[in-house]
C-alpha cells in the first residue's frame, strides 16, 4: 500500500493553471474560445475494475501462499527466507529510477514521449543491476550469511531487475489506458508463481529453489508486456542519451519518493535481521503477509489515480479537486472496515491462517492493522500534489519520515526486546512504522489544505469514527459474555457479529450512501464499451452529470 515522505514546506497546495496562448483575432466575430472536454472519468474506472478483477484473482493466490509458506517452512526457515527476499529487494530500490510515476504523470498527456527514453532507461538499468548484483553478494559475504542464504538472495536479485522492468512496461500501458493484456498478464504469471513455489514447498526443495518461481513467473511478464506495449503503446528500443538525461533528471523526485516507500518492509526486515535474529523477523513477516493482503487496492490507487488526476489538472481545477475529495472519501469508507476487523480479531487471523507456533506475534498484526487507512489516505494526497507539479513536496516528506523511521527502529528494537520478549523487536518495527505512517498523512494532508476536505467528507469521517467506536466497545462486551477469541470457532463468531454490526450501523448513519455505490455500479456497467477518436461529438464525451455521478 501504497500510496506517501527530508524536510519540507508546508504550505497549502497551489493550484495549478494551465496558460493557453490564443492566436490574434483577425476579425470582430471572434471565434469563441475552446471550453477544456470534462475529464473522463469513466474509462480510468472501467479500468480500475479489471485490474481490481485481475487482482483479485492474483491476490487470492498470493494469499493462498502467505499462509502456506509460514507454516510449511516455520518461524526460523521463514525469517531466513525473508530476510533474503526484503535484502534483495532493498538493493534493487535504486533500479527503479522513478519511471513508472513519471510515465503514469507525463505519457499519460503526451503518448510517444516514452520512445523518446525507454532505450537508454533500459541500458542504464541492466548495467545497474550487474553493480547491484556484486554489492549483495559482498554484503552477504561480509554478512557471513549461510551458502543456501547467499544463493537466496542473488537469485531474488536477478527477479528484482525483471519485476522493476516489468512496473514500467505496465506503466506505459497505464498511461495510454489498455490494461485488458495487462490484466491477464497479471493472472498468468501468477499462477505461474504460485503452482510452481507451492510445489517446491510440498516436495520441500532446498531454499535456493524457491526463487526459481520468482524469475520464471517474470520473465514471462516481460515477453508479454514486450509485446503488448509494442502493439497498443507503440513502444520501440531507441537510444536517446540526450533525452534519457533529461528524463532521469525530471523523474528524480519520483525516483527519490519511490525509493524511500519501497525501503519500508525491506529496510525494517534487514535492521531487525540484523539487531535482533532470524526468528524475529519470521514473526513479523507472517503477520505482515497477513495484514499486507489489505492492501489490494494500493497499486490501483497508483495506476488509476495518478493518469487520471494529471488530465484533471490540465483541463479543470473543479475536477481536479473534486477528485481528491471524493477519492480520500471512498479511500476511508473501504480500508477502515477491513483494518478493523483485522485489529479486533488478531488471535483468530493469526490462529486461523498461519497457525498457533505464530500466535505470539498476534499483538505485532495489532499495531500493523491501523497503518494501511494511512497509508491509503498518503497515496491519494500524493498523487494529487504530483499531479499539481509538487513532486518534491511528497519525496522530502517521504525520504524525511524514512530517515526518522529508520532512527526509531535503531533506537527502539534493544529496549523492546527486553520489555516484549519473544516478539518485542518485531514490535519495535511495527511501532516505528506506524508512527511513520502518521506523520506522513499529516504532512500530506496539511500540504493540500482545504482542498483535501468538505463538509461532506468531515462527516463521513466522523461517522466513521463513532462506528468503529461503538464496534470496538460491542467486541469487547461479546469476550465478557464468552465468546473468546481463544478459541476459534467462537472467535470467528465474535467477528461475524462485528461485521454485521458494522455495515448496520454505517449504512443507518449514512456514511456509507447505498444509492451511490449502486449508482456508481450501474454508471461503470452501462458505460459505452467504445467512443469515437477523433472529434468532439455531443454522444463522445459523457455529460457533466455523469462525470459528476462518477
Amino acid at each position: 500500500m501504497t500510496g506517501g515522505y527530508l524536510c519540507r514546506s508546508l504550505r497549502s497546495a497551489i493550484p495549478v493553471e494551465v496558460p493557453v496562448i490564443e492566436t490574434p483575432q483577425t476579425s470582430e466575430a471572434a471565434t469563441p474560445r475552446a471550453v477544456p472536454a470534462p475529464v473522463d472519468t469513466h474509462t480510468p474506472l472501467r479500468n480500475a475494475l479489471k485490474l481490481g478483477g485481475s487482482l483479485l484473482v492474483t491476490y487470492v493466490i498470493g494469499f493462498g501462499l502467505q499462509v502456506l509458506v509460514p507454516r510449511l517452512l516455520g518461524p526460523e526457515s521463514f525469517g531466513q527466507y525473508n530476510w533474503a527476499t526484503n535484502t534483495a529487494t532493498a538493493f534493487f530500490i535504486l533500479s527503479a529510477l522513478g519511471l513508472d510515476v513519471y510515465i503514469r504523470k507525463e505519457v499519460a498527456v503526451r503518448k510517444e514521449h516514452a520512445n523518446e527514453f525507454f532505450g537508454g532507461t533500459l541500458l542504464l538499468q541492466t548495467v545497474l543491476a550487474v553493480l547491484l548484483l556484486g554489492a549483495l553478494a559482498l554484503v552477504m559475504h561480509l554478512r557471513g550469511a549461510p551458502p543456501e542464504v547467499r544463493t537466496l538472495a542473488l537469485s531474488l536479485g536477478v527477479y528484482q531487475f525483471f519485476f522493476r522492468l516489468n512496473a514500467i512496461l505496465a506503466a506505459v500501458l497505464h498511461a495510454h489506458e489498455k490494461v485488458d493484456g495487462l490484466s491477464v498478464a497479471h493472472i498468468l504469471m501468477k499462477c505461474i508463481w504460485g503452482f510452481g513455489l507451492a510445489t517446491l514447498l510440498l516436495l520441500r526443495a532446498p531454499l535456493p529453489w524457491l526463487a526459481a518461481p520468482f524469475i520464471a513467473a517474470e520473465i514471462f511478464k516481460t515477453v508479454f508486456l514486450f509485446r503488448l506495449t509494442r502493439q497498443h503503446a507503440g513502444l520501440r528500443l531507441r537510444l536517446d542519451l540526450r533525452a534519457t538525461g533529461v528524463v532521469l533528471l525530471a523523474a528524480l523526485p519520483f525516483f527519490l519518493n519511490d525509493a524511500a516507500l519501497a525501503s519500508n518492509g525491506p529496510l525494517d526486515i534487514f535492521v531487525l535481521g540484523t539487531l535482533a535474529n532470524t526468528t524475529e523477523v519470521g514473526y513479523y513477516g507472517a503477520v505482515w503477509g497477513i495484514a499486507g493482503m489489505t492492501m489490494l487496492l494500493s497499486p490501483i490507487l497508483g495506476w488509476v489515480l495518478l493518469p487520471m488526476m494529471s488530465r484533471a489538472a490540465a483541463s479543470s481545477q473543479e475536477e481536479f479537486t473534486r477528485i481528491l475529495r471524493r477519492g480520500l472519501e471512498g479511500i476511508v469508507s473501504l480500508s477502515v472496515p477491513v483494518t478493523l476487523a483485522l485489529a479486533l480479531g488478531a488471535e483468530t487471523w493469526v490462529r486461523l491462517l498461519i497457525g498457533e507456533a505464530y500466535l505470539p506475534a498476534a499483538p505485532v498484526l495489532r499495531l500493523l492493522a491501523p497503518i494501511f487507512v494511512f497509508t491509503y489516505v498518503a497515496t491519494v494526497c500524493g498523487s494529487w500534489l504530483m499531479a499539481a507539479n509538487r513532486p518534491w513536496t511528497v519525496t522530502r516528506t517521504t525520504v524525511l519520515a524514512v530517515g526518522l523511521k529508520l532512527v526509531l527502529n535503531l533506537v527502539l528494537i534493544g529496549p523492546f526486546m527486553q520489555w516484549r520478549g519473544l516478539t518485542g523487536g518485531a514490535s519495535a518495527a511495527a511501532t516505528s512504522l506506524a508512527l511513520y505512517e502518521i506523520i506522513v498523512t499529516i504532512v500530506l494532508v496539511y500540504a493540500i489544505g482545504s482542498r483535501a476536505w468538505d463538509a461532506r467528507s468531515l462527516a463521513v469521517l466522523g461517522k466513521t469514527v463513532g462506528v468503529c467506536a461503538a464496534v470496538t466497545a460491542a467486541h469487547l462486551l461479546l469476550g465478557q459474555l464468552g465468546l473468546d477469541s481463544r478459541d476459534l470457532a467462537r472467535g470467528l463468531a465474535r467477528l461475524v457479529v462485528d461485521g454485521l454490526l458494522y455495515v448496520s450501523l454505517i449504512l443507518l448513519t449514512g456514511a456509507v450512501r447505498k444509492d451511490e455505490v449502486l449508482g456508481l455500479v450501474r454508471l461503470v456497467r452501462n458505460r459505452r464499451k467504445s467512443k469515437p477518436d477523433a472529434g468532439p461529438t455531443p454522444s463522445g464525451s459523457p455529460s457533466s452529470d455523469e462525470v459528476r455521478a462518477a
